[in-house]
């Protein structure tokens, strides 16, 4: 008993980790049975572990089924409270400009809704790739990012947008007309992705893709920039980085997406 005992203390917390990690993909929570299955532990080693955390308040119980209990929101809460968006996407932004190999970027939306700002960058190393300064400013209707915004803004705001911009065409791609740009928005808003090739400029490619919160609002942009030869070629492969990077931070800011949205 002793001896089992000990050769089990080194696994109680990755298994408390796991169990957590597995409860909150699971909000209607999971019996004994089934959170034993999903871990491929034996529920004898299990009970304790659960007992624990219960205890502790980190989980609660209602008959045989365990969901998250308080103090596992309430921990949740302090831990992203005391990191900003930029802290929390930078490893993200990195692991993206690793599988792209071009530079990735992250966009927040200016109070004004008229515009979005670059708030940090990962910089590809290639000798000839997409270079913005932090803190530039870009206009929402020629843009990768832009546009992505306004897809997830209400139609009256977005109404409200075209009355207070001056559309002015930048490249030959440049969408200048609300109708046309509304119609651009509908398939963003279907794909879940927001794709340039040279229309704010001929030769940058943009691919940008919304970060959620847990109330599912749209709280920045990742954006992978791409000279836009490599844009056109490798269009595939970037839009699929983008996507998986921009859920991923979506994950961590406690987004599920929903199955049936798409």
């Amino acid at each position: 008993m002793n001896t089992a005992t000990r050769t089990d203390g080194p696994m109680v917390l990755p298994r408390a980790f796991a169990l957590l990690r597995l409860l909150a993909e699971e909000p209607v929570g999971l019996n004994l049975s089934s959170v034993a299955v999903n871990l491929d532990v034996p529920k004898s080693s299990l009970s304790a572990t659960l007992k624990a955390l219960t205890e502790q308040g980190f989980l609660s119980r209602t008959g045989s089924m365990y969901t998250l209990g308080s103090e596992s929101y309430s921990l949740a809460s302090v831990i992203l409270a005391g990191r900003t968006i930029r802290q929390i996407s930078r490893p993200h932004l990195e692991e993206a400009m690793a599988d792209s190999g071009e530079t990735v970027l992250l966009a927040v939306l200016e109070p004004d809704g008229l515009h979005f700002t670059y708030i940090d960058s990962v910089e590809s190393p290639e000798s000839v790739r997409y270079s913005v300064a932090i803190g530039t400013r870009r206009p929402l209707y020629a843009t990768s990012c832009g546009r992505l915004f306004l897809a997830h803004q209400t139609e009256t705001m977005r109404q409200a947008y075209y009355k207070a911009v001056d559309m002015r065409e930048v490249t030959d791609k440049t969408i200048t007309k609300p109708e046309a740009l509304e119609k651009r928005l509908a398939q963003i808003r279907d794909a879940g992705i927001s794709v340039t090739l040279g229309d704010y400029s001929v030769d940058v490619a943009g691919f940008a893709t919304p970060i959620f919160n847990s109330d599912g609002k749209m709280i920045a942009a990742l954006a992978i920039g791409v000279p836009v030869s490599r844009g056109v070629r490798e269009e595939a492969r970037f839009r699929e980085v983008a996507i998986q990077s921009a859920r991923s931070i979506s994950n961590v800011f406690g987004y599920t997406e929903d199955p049936t949205a798409h």
